[in-house]
């Protein structure tokens, strides 16, 4: 893999070409590069694609493509082909795709491939239904049994120094965390994946890591990702519910785990509730259920206070508890926050915890907020006196974090990392015995 300055300084002299061949520069280019690239020949057979989503699909067997091409009829087929392990060819199969304009002179394509095996390496690209492809990427999945995911807080590219400063933080904490934890089932990106949705630079930045070729990412609707939000994502078991220009809930499983995503630009409480127990009445037996949503219920920076965010909590938590939520997992606020068990917006008063800390089949639910993942922007903490009642940790640490989420057939576990030297900021389990 390149290291992050050099594909930077590559990218960047990218951008400049192309600031050049639009007339935006004055004179010729002097890099060699420039060069090589006037004297590449038109591949008819080449397809060229861009912004390629790729995510986790209904469940562990499917996973979803979105991509765009320049503007296109043709609604092109994603070719997904079984590898050994030295990158052979055992089988192909293609998939259909859909294709709709978007702004700016793009289409957007959407797909799902279905039918994946576990523990296997697979390669993918995409096709016009004609003769082109574009070139292909790889990803394995994962092995039967325990999993583990990493959750970014709000990347937000385009709120600090820049969008390409932000997308180089970005770049280096999805580095970090994938190469920490290499088999991971997939990732998790809390909202706010930009800061200005129809400034495409910001977008550009987003998809800059090469990592994003390689892990399904599910990404979670925030405030500042508005209507295009749609344009660039493929979401599964979308229910209708709790419906805005982004979309509206989903939920997805992955081993044991039932996954719902509430879209939290909406403050429909009785639709997402409806849409979480559509959710669970369709997997009954799953052994854990965790919530995403953007916006933080339990926060202890700049918006812990927002009305509409109190609206939700307000609404939320009660239905959380009802419906024996283990975890919410949460953005926006810009800073890290783990809660105490929650029941009825208040602490729990009884845990018990074994030996290493694990607290063992504890009542009611605990909320966790994810910091910056890029570095672009941070919030400073509140008065103690907002938080304190319901935060075991709250803290604003000013550089980019990660959270791993470990999942086996009894237990969560929740640890938060550093990206800047993979230090532990925080960790908290949970164990079920019931049943037992």
């Amino acid at each position: 893999m390149l290291d992050g300055k050099r594909r930077m300084r590559i990218l960047f002299t990218a951008l400049l070409l192309a600031s050049a061949a639009s007339g935006c520069a004055n004179g010729p280019s002097r890099d060699p590069a420039a060069k090589e690239l006037a004297s590449t020949k038109y591949d008819p057979h080449a397809l060229d694609v861009f912004h390629v989503a790729l995510a986790p699909g209904a469940d562990e067997s499917e996973r979803t493509f979105s991509w765009h091409t320049q503007d296109t009829n043709k609604k092109g087929v994603v070719e997904l082909s079984r590898l050994d392990e030295e990158g052979n060819v055992l089988s192909s199969e293609t998939f259909e795709a859909t294709v709709e304009d978007i702004l700016r002179g793009r289409s957007r394509h959407k797909a799902t491939v279905s039918g994946l095996e576990e523990n296997q390496l697979y390669s993918y690209r995409f096709g016009d239904g004609h003769r082109a492809w574009s070139k292909s990427y790889t990803f394995r999945t994962q092995a039967e049994g325990g999993f583990n995911i990493l959750f970014f807080g709000d990347p937000q590219i385009g709120a600090g120094e820049g969008a390409w400063i932000d997308a180089d933080g970005w770049d280096r904490t999805v580095t970090a965390a994938t190469e920490m934890f290499p088999d991971t089932a997939f990732l998790v990106s809390s909202g706010d994946q930009v800061n200005k949705a129809n400034e495409l630079s910001q977008y550009d930045g987003w998809f800059f890591p090469e990592e994003l070729t390689a892990y399904p990412i599910m990404t979670i609707a925030g405030i500042h990702d508005d209507s295009p939000f749609t344009d660039y994502f493929n979401i599964p078991n979308e229910t209708g519910l709790g419906e805005d220009s982004e979309g509206s809930d989903f939920y997805f499983t992955y081993g044991n785990t039932l996954f719902m995503a509430l879209n939290s630009q909406s403050s429909d409480i009785a639709e997402h509730k409806e849409a979480m127990e559509l959710a669970i009445a369709e997997n009954p037996d799953a052994t854990h259920r965790i919530v995403f949503l953007h916006k933080s219920l339990y926060s202890s920076a700049n918006h812990a206070l927002d009305e509409d965010v109190l609206v939700l909590r307000a609404g939320l938590v009660p239905i959380f508890d009802e419906l024996e939520i283990d975890a919410v997992l949460m953005g926006h606020d810009h800073v890290y926050v783990r809660t105490y068990q929650m029941k009825g917006d208040e602490v729990v008063g009884e845990i018990a915890y074994n030996e290493e800390g694990a607290a063992i089949d504890p009542d009611g639910t605990v909320y966790l907020t994810g910091n910056s993942a890029s570095g672009s922007k941070y919030y400073e903490l509140q008065d103690a006196s907002v938080y304190e009642r319901y935060a075991a940790v709250a803290l604003q640490l000013e550089e980019p974090t990660y959270m791993n989420i470990k999942v086996t057939d009894d237990s969560l576990t929740f640890t938060t990392y550093k990206v800047s030297d993979l230090s532990v900021v925080d960790e908290y389990s949970i164990i079920k015995t019931v049943g037992e």
